[in-house]
């Protein structure tokens, strides 16, 4: 008898994910710090302001980019991290890409 229990392979073992600083020069690195640091004392928050962060999910055996998405504030992003993290723990790459709808051919 065939069990599909043991059939199941998780998208962790071709996808990765990770937080990288969001591209841009150096002029646009700045003013985005600073955006974030005045949104700071503004709010009283100092993970607000604009993202200067982008969730990344890469193929693990090409590297090639398959999602990119803004990671938000600092505590944004961490709980999108972590949602991503389990998502790719727990469902196939099919579920993955179903549920964050990644364009054909990823």
């Amino acid at each position: 008898m065939h069990d599909a229990a043991h059939d199941f392979e998780p998208a962790s073992r071709h996808l990765d994910v990770e937080i990288v600083t969001r591209p841009g020069t150096r002029v646009v690195k700045i003013v985005r710090a600073v955006l974030i640091a005045v949104m700071g004392l503004i709010t009283g928050d100092h993970g607000s302001g604009p993202s200067a962060n982008d969730l990344v999910v890469t193929r693990r055996a090409t590297g090639r980019e398959v999602l990119r998405v803004s990671a938000g504030s600092i505590v944004e992003a961490d709980q999108l991290h972590q949602r991503v993290r389990a998502d790719l723990e727990t469902k196939s790459v099919a579920a993955f890409v179903a549920e964050w709808r990644l364009p054909e051919g990823s």
